[in-house]
C-alpha cells in the first residue's frame, strides 16, 4: 500500500479526531480559564488559550483546513453550550456579574468565548506551507556551494 493510499484513508479517522479534539480542549478550556481570574495575571486564561492554540494547530496539521473547521466546531460548540444555564441555574461562564471586581474577573467569560473563535479562525487563515512535512524532502545545497562545487571539479 502507498503512502498516498494510507495517507487518504486516515484522513475520516482525523477529520473525526479533529471534532473530538476540538471538543475537549473547548472543555477543558472552559473549566479552567477562571482560575487566577481575580490576580493580576489570569493563568487560567493563559492555560485555555495555549491548549486551543495548540490542539487547533494539531488538527490544521493532521487533517488540513477541514479538520480545523471541524475543530472551530467542536470547541466553540461546547464553549457556547455552557455559555447557558444549567439545569440547577448554574452558569460555568459568567459575564458581567456585578459581584466580580477585577477587570479579568468581570471579563474572563467574555475573553475566553470571543477569544477562542478569534485564535482558531487566525489559525486557518495561515498559509498551508506553514502546516507542511518537510521532513522527507532532501536537502538542498545553497547556490554558492553548488558553484565552488562546479568549479573545483577538472575538466
Amino acid at each position: 500500500m502507498s503512502t498516498q493510499r494510507i495517507a487518504l484513508s486516515m484522513k475520516p479517522w482525523s477529520y473525526f479526531a479533529s471534532l473530538v479534539v476540538g471538543a475537549l480542549s473547548g472543555l477543558i478550556g472552559t473549566l479552567s480559564h477562571r482560575m487566577g481570574a481575580t490576580m493580576p495575571v489570569p493563568y487560567g486564561l493563559i492555560i485555555a488559550f495555549v491548549l486551543l492554540l495548540s490542539s487547533s494547530w494539531w488538527a490544521r496539521l493532521v487533517a488540513g483546513i477541514i479538520g480545523s473547521g471541524l475543530h472551530i466546531i467542536g470547541a466553540c460548540g461546547i464553549i457556547w453550550l455552557f455559555m447557558g444555564y444549567g439545569p440547577g441555574g448554574d452558569v460555568l461562564i459568567p459575564i458581567a456579574s456585578p459581584a466580580f471586581t477585577t477587570l479579568f474577573d468581570r471579563n474572563a467569560g467574555s475573553i475566553w468565548m470571543f477569544g477562542a473563535l478569534l485564535l482558531q479562525v487566525l489559525l486557518l487563515l495561515f498559509p498551508a506551507r506553514w502546516f507542511a512535512d518537510h521532513s522527507s524532502e532532501p536537502l538542498q545545497a545553497a547556490p554558492a556551494q553548488a558553484a565552488l562545487t562546479t568549479e573545483s571539479e577538472p575538466a
